[in-house]
């Protein structure tokens, strides 16, 4: 089953300590055949992400943002089919922004180093490396 995972800015990739696992979650992510998008605010730091992490080769779409912490309307334009078939999980570390996507139709996924996973109102992960762990089980799970 093909999902689509869209990452919400690209201020969630600038933490250093966390390229690896970064890498790590997306060639798992074009292995298994998944699209991956992203969502960009800042023209600059999109380029220097892009180029300084080499994450431009992973990315199926992107798409830029009209206004910080919101969903794109071009966004949920250009995902219509997938979204309908519920199978477009945004990932984010704004709880506003989730809450904003889960109404469109996305499913939230929430990253952030401090999530309380008992008070976030979606799946939540601490880093990079708890979000692989998460989509590796639930595809176990949907195997079952």
């Amino acid at each position: 089953m093909i999902e689509t995972f869209v990452f919400s800015s690209e201020s969630i990739f600038l933490r250093e300590e966390d390229q690896s696992k970064v890498h790590q979650l997306l060639d798992y992510l074009k292995s298994r055949k998944q699209q991956i998008g992203m969502v960009f605010y800042d023209q600059a730091m999109m380029n220097q992400v892009l180029l300084d992490h080499h994450l431009a080769d992973y990315l199926d779409f992107s798409i830029n943002g009209e206004k910080a912490g919101t969903v794109p309307h071009g966004l949920v334009d250009f995902l219509q089919v997938e979204l309908t078939h519920q199978k477009v999980n945004f990932i984010s570390n704004s709880l506003e922004q989730l809450d904003e996507a889960k109404t469109l139709g996305f499913k939230p996924i929430y990253i952030a180093e401090d999530c309380d996973k008992e008070a976030a109102p979606c799946q939540s992960f601490r880093d990079f490396d708890q979000l692989h762990l998460g989509v590796i089980e639930s595809r176990f799970e949907k195997l079952m």
